[in-house]
């Protein structure tokens, strides 16, 4: 997944990657799979989850190249 691709999936869940800290995006994507991950009760969020995913792997590889 591009970058591009994971800022807007968290910005269209109410997650505005730029504005946080490393330790908020955490907070976020913890909430965001508690919130989304199948085992809840929706198994129709399981593709959505994988898409959580991959965004934060993402993020997170431009992250420590940045740092």
């Amino acid at each position: 997944m591009h970058l591009a691709d994971a800022l807007t999936l968290y910005k269209r869940l109410g997650v505005d990657v730029p504005s946080l800290s490393a330790s908020e995006f955490n907070l976020a994507y913890f909430k965001l799979a508690k919130r989304y991950h199948p085992d809840q009760g929706n198994q129709n969020s399981q593709e959505l989850m994988e898409n959580i995913n991959a965004a934060r792997e993402a993020i997170l590889k431009v992250y420590r190249h940045v740092v």
